[in-house]
């Protein structure tokens, strides 16, 4: 009689099945923009599919609930494997499997996850081309190693001699170059200037101007420094952070004193230096705002962001934090 495992069957079939499912997710957006088309446009489509969806067979569901259901089961099964690696006993050759499983699916993930990103990149810049003017030299920016770090308007705060003091400033950060631009109607921009990321740099400005605390930093470009102004704190915060990019390197195994969190309402990311959480995942946190975001880095796979304090809640015991930084065993999170 054979005998296996789900770990067993991920562990045989997840790179043959990798090559499937990465396509599937990173079109998918394209295939719910075709689905839509042909139920607009296409009468006998769009007869056909309703007539599907009102079948037992189909327990009366529609077409687009079994179109997301890859996104869905494979959260679930990592959440299985997991689950099946905190249950088996350490060091048999049952947790070996179990844990090589959930190295492939945590694999599989992030390639789907950088998959879909890169797609939606170059989406982003195709758009942002035709709507882009150049006061300065001109910068392809269609590329596809080229990525959005952050977006967003900023205060810039002029020489105070001349007859305007400050002025509305839109900034795009890409993991390449920096583009200062004016903002015009329509959603176009004005290129002003651009540089470089290697030669950008953002320091903290405690300062007060007209008797007011301001979120003030110094932006560091093409020889010059500009005197930037946020809403927030927190945005304040995340423009110097995406600015010094790469951080340093962590050494996870000296961190235990650190302050962790664990996520105890999902989060889902929606600018590019947010960083998405499950219920349970836990960030090691590297500050946080007055106005409630959170940077951290996710101990699950180490990528670094922000999310909102509210979906977040400190982890108190120092037992729990060294076994959470613990590399020799993947493990769920535990309270403490």
């Amino acid at each position: 009689m054979m005998h296996f495992t789900v770990c067993d069957i991920i562990v045989r079939h997840c790179q043959r099945f990798k090559k499937v499912y990465v396509p599937y997710l990173t079109n998918q957006s394209y295939q719910d923009a075709t689905y839509q088309r042909l139920m607009d446009e296409n009468q006998g489509f769009r007869r056909v599919v309703e007539k599907l969806e009102r079948s037992p067979v189909c327990q009366r569901l529609p077409l687009r609930s079994f179109l997301i259901l890859p996104f869905q089961r494979i959260t679930r099964i990592k959440l299985l494997v997991q689950n099946i690696v905190k249950r088996t006993a350490q060091g048999t050759e049952e947790e070996v499997q179990a844990i090589k499983a959930m190295k492939l699916l945590e694999r599989l993930i992030q390639e789907s996850n950088d998959s879909i990103t890169q797609m939606k990149s170059i989406e982003s810049l195709v758009s942002l081309s035709a709507r882009v003017d150049f006061e300065c030299r001109t910068l392809p920016l269609v590329s596809q190693s080229r990525r959005l770090v952050r977006e967003g308007p900023v205060t810039e705060m002029m020489d105070f001699s001349l007859k305007e003091t400050e002025r509305s400033v839109y900034l795009h950060l890409f993991n390449d170059y920096l583009l200062l631009s004016l903002n015009k109607e329509g959603g176009r921009f004005t290129v002003i200037d651009h540089a470089p990321v290697s030669e950008l740099r953002a320091e903290n400005c405690r300062v007060k101007l007209h008797s007011l605390e301001k979120n003030l930093f110094r932006l560091h470009l093409n020889k010059k420094a500009l005197l930037l102004s946020t809403d927030t704190q927190g945005d304040k915060l995340r423009w110097i952070s995406a600015v010094s990019r790469p951080h340093p390197v962590i050494d996870y195994s000296a961190e235990q004193d650190f302050t962790q969190m664990q996520c105890v309402r999902a989060f889902v990311a929606h600018q590019p230096d947010e960083l998405s959480l499950e219920k349970a995942e836990v960030i090691l946190v590297h500050q946080q705002s007055s106005d409630g975001w959170v940077e951290g880095t996710r101990l699950s796979d180490r990528h670094r962001g922000w999310t909102p304090e509210s979906h977040l809640e400190t982890i108190a015991s120092l037992r729990v934090r060294q076994r959470n930084l613990c590399p020799s065993r993947p493990q769920p999170a535990y309270w403490g």
